[in-house]
């Protein structure tokens, strides 16, 4: 388990904001993606895409890039046309899938790509925050697209002061109660941030402009017994039932379940959130596979103390949990009352999510003497 992970958090150190020689195609066909979806020219578009790229000489950054442009690329055209198909066109499935191997997680748009390798700084010699922050990718080009995403990666950095925080005194064994008060302060201005989702993102164009391209195949009445990446052996043509990107796939708050103890009894809920490990990047699945056995110890001695300041963070975890139950109210389930453009029984990642986080929301809560 990579510890240090923690305190550098989830963001990569290093973003790819355009790919070498070669991928000329892809970089033009996603920098105009939004013309290409407003016009419906997806189809055509894509057959003229050369099928199989070379991928042996693109570092980790650039592998990243790839696999955020072949995903987007790849949504598009399952999303974006008037008649939903089965089959994606091995012009993207064949490298997709390659670059999707190297990466060692499915070729799928997942948090990953929406989130973690898809900005950069507009001023690099500021720190980040939500005015200084450029989306590098979306679908239609919107202020709501571009401010839902910007929300995330905000959340994202300041995240590292709160696992950092918690890491040093649980797992360092460095239990100075500056620790955790650094922790508090960290994950207040976590909720600050989430709170501010409203001010450039509108319930009505995240349901109808946003949401529905970031829709995966399994669980999905458009896709119901999944997609076929054509060309792929290692598939055998058989349809594959991958998620969608959802938040999620985040590491954030299964890390902070972990670091402090917070437990969610079995429900579909709990096994959705295990499943969506695959989905990350795999030195944050073997982070959390190693707080998994943290959070199986005994380590309620190591919060007896400060068991005060532990409770108020528990809280404010318990407050980002009711944020997003909000959110999940306001900007998907109400919107599908008012329309039937897409399913409201089921998350982008394909799970009844009104019930369970509710539930999971209920199991945040303070410990007990």
């Amino acid at each position: 388990m990579n510890k240090d992970l923690l305190e550098k958090g989830f963001i990569p150190e290093e973003i790819c904001t355009n790919l070498p020689n070669g991928f000329e195609d892809i970089e033009e066909i996603s920098s105009s993606l939004h013309k290409i979806l407003a016009n419906n020219q997806i189809g055509n578009v894509i057959n003229e895409i050369n099928q199989q790229k070379d991928i042996s000489s693109l570092s980790i950054p650039e592998l990243e890039r790839a696999m955020l442009l072949y995903s987007y690329i790849g949504h598009a055209y399952m999303w974006g046309k008037t008649e939903v198909e089965d089959v994606i066109p091995k012009n993207i499935s064949l490298t997709w899938y390659n670059i999707a191997e190297k990466l060692d997680r499915p070729p799928i748009l997942s948090y990953a790509s929406y989130a973690l390798n898809n900005w950069s700084l507009l001023d690099n010699s500021k720190p980040l925050t939500l005015d200084n922050i450029r989306i590098l990718q979306n679908f239609l080009a919107g202020v709501d697209e571009d401010w839902f995403i910007m929300i995330h990666v905000a959340i994202e950095y300041e995240a590292k002061n709160i696992l950092g925080s918690l890491k040093k005194y649980y797992l360092d064994e460095d239990m100075q109660p500056k620790h955790l008060e650094d922790a508090l302060i960290s994950i207040k201005k976590i909720n600050e941030i989430m709170n501010r989702m409203p001010e450039k993102c509108d319930p009505y164009i995240y349901y109808n402009r946003v949401r529905p391209y970031i829709f995966g195949w399994k669980n999905n009445p458009a896709t119901p017994k999944g997609v076929i990446y054509e060309g792929v052996e290692e598939y055998k043509n058989e349809p594959q039932l991958f998620r969608g990107e959802t938040g999620a796939q985040s590491s954030i708050v299964p890390a902070l379940d972990a670091l402090l103890g917070i437990t969610h009894s079995n429900d579909p809920l709990r096994e959705y959130l295990d499943e969506m490990r695959i989905y990350m990047p795999s030195d944050h699945r073997e982070l959390l596979s190693g707080l998994d056995k943290f959070l199986n110890e005994d380590s309620n001695s190591k919060t007896k103390e400060n068991k005060e300041v532990v409770n108020e963070i528990i809280m404010e975890v318990h407050q980002f949990r009711n944020k997003h139950l909000e959110y999940a109210r306001d900007y998907i389930f109400d919107q599908a009352l008012k329309t039937q453009s897409n399913s409201n029984i089921v998350g982008t990642g394909g799970t009844p999510f009104m019930k369970y986080l509710d539930k999971h929301l209920q199991e945040t809560v303070p410990k007990d003497d």
